[in-house]
């Protein structure tokens, strides 16, 4: 809470440094995105995608973004079934799997700088801190039909996020088409949890 309401002090010192080159923007964003899980489970989950929006507050070469983004990864329900199977030892035709969606809703203030802020291009870094929601859905494993227990239900936690990346601005007409990577790590309990998200919005 304390980093949280610094950099809420870090936005309103810059808009009171420098009122009139201060302005605003805002925007939505696509994103697709990989999640980092534990080695044998690294198969299963692939792509995860979703997306959010934004509100920029620009000053000079640095500006604050405040963004929001829902993110969902659905486990590949084969090769999820064929990672049970070693664990319990049984031929995997005999499984079926439902559940074990694993969804991330997070909020973050952002600090954007901008390497080369030129008229059109403008490659800039990006790093900030925020909170994440994050939840599995109940996992359900049968057996030619019966129920298989065993396997504990993951709980829903809300953790502080990090994160760090870059991107590229394109300037077009007074609307800002862009592409951004970031790394996200979330401080879940026992181990951090990590995940990439590739974002391609527009700032209008």
């Amino acid at each position: 809470m304390k980093r949280i309401m610094l950099v809420g002090a870090l936005a309103m010192a810059m808009a009171v440094a420098a009122p009139a080159q201060v302005s605003l923007g805002w925007g939505v964003h696509g994103n697709a995105a990989q999640l980092g899980v534990k080695e044998n489970l690294s198969s299963v989950y692939g792509w995860g995608y979703g997306g959010g929006a934004h509100l920029d507050v620009n000053l000079m070469m640095i500006s604050l973004r405040f963004c929001g983004d829902y993110t969902t990864f659905a486990p590949d329900q084969d090769k999820y079934r064929n990672e049970v199977a070693k664990v319990l030892g049984n031929a995997a035709t005999g499984y079926s799997i439902e559940g074990g969606n694993v969804k991330i809703l997070s909020a973050n203030a952002n600090l954007k700088w901008a390497l080369l802020p030129l008229p059109i291009v403008s490659p800039y870094l990006t790093g900030g801190i925020g909170l994440a929601r994050m939840s599995t859905g109940d996992l359900t494993v049968k057996y030619q039909g019966a129920s298989v227990g065993g396997f504990p239900e993951a709980p829903t936690e809300t953790k502080t996020l990090f994160n760090i990346g870059a991107g590229v601005d394109l300037k077009l007409a007074g609307v800002a088409l862009y592409i951004e990577g970031k790394y996200m790590w979330i401080l879940t309990e026992g181990e951090s949890t990590a995940y990439i998200p590739i974002s391609v919005g527009i700032t209008l």
